[in-house]
């Protein structure tokens, strides 16, 4: 009698012991529901944010990713969370998506929030759009800064007062997954520069927001070469001056079609 007791308690104990990890043994508000991928669950958890100096809280909320690789206990996520204002915002979606011909999962979370009145930009939408990007590696998830930097963060639109200069491209999945197929996705791990043409003249920035724009332009047909690209916007290179001009224009106005622009 009292072995097969001790046999129960054993069972038990290494039933408890084994037992999988869920988003619910977490700590914090769920924000979003987990995401099932092909090595684990990622889970998204409202907590307050902490001083990376101190430990202490700042007396703001974030959401934050953890990662439960199958048959382990949860981890947080590596590198910097999701933006944060007055309140956490939310995440309008979260998706897993192939890279590399299909050989690795990658993480994308769509991220929205309202920005406080005293220091929303005046003629915009208000609300602000990032996508961020993770990577799961063994054991652990880490945010892919560069190809987060691709995607970027921005207005969901911007206007001159009477309408609209600038739209934020990637506040679905379906417009992430187009992005993915452009040309300029090569950007997100690749330094080699691309060939392209303007589709029509097309004033630029001293960076990649509208309030740079410059009086200077180029036109239809030039040449220019991209070698990065941001939240919609690429940094392009023109030669046809004495000295090089590196400024910014939205990707749009580049006839993207490479291979075409390379044989005419």
């Amino acid at each position: 009698m009292i072995k097969s007791l001790l046999f129960w308690v054993i069972i038990l104990i290494c039933g408890s012991a084994f037992a999988k990890s869920t988003c619910a043994d977490i700590h914090g508000q769920q924000s979003y529901p987990p995401l099932d991928i092909k090595v684990g669950t990622i889970c998204f958890v409202q907590e307050p944010v902490l001083n990376p100096k101190t430990g202490t809280q700042i007396g703001a909320d974030a959401i934050s990713l953890y990662y439960i690789p199958n048959g382990n206990a949860p981890v947080k996520a590596e590198g910097r969370g999701l933006l944060y204002d007055d309140t956490p915002g939310e995440i309008v979606d979260a998706f897993s998506l192939t890279a590399d011909h299909g050989h690795r999962e990658e993480i994308f979370v769509i991220h929205s929030m309202d920005i406080r009145e005293s220091l929303v930009e005046p003629n915009s939408s208000g609300k602000f759009y990032s996508v961020a990007v993770f990577d799961p590696f063994g054991n652990t998830l880490r945010r892919d800064e560069r190809a987060s930097e691709w995607f970027g963060a921005d207005y969901s639109w911007v206007s001159d007062g009477r309408k609209k200069i600038y739209e934020y491209p990637y506040k679905s999945k379906s417009d992430v997954q187009q992005a993915m197929n452009s040309p300029f996705a090569t950007l997100m791990s690749d330094d080699e520069p691309i060939s392209v043409r303007l589709k029509s003249k097309s004033y630029l920035f001293e960076d990649p927001n509208v309030k740079s724009k410059t009086r200077k332009y180029l036109i239809e047909r030039d040449r220019v070469t991209v070698d990065k690209a941001t939240a919609g916007w690429c940094q392009v290179e023109y030669s046809g001056e004495t000295k090089p001009l590196v400024m910014w224009l939205m990707c749009h106005a580049l006839d993207a079609n490479v291979q075409e622009n390379n044989r005419n």
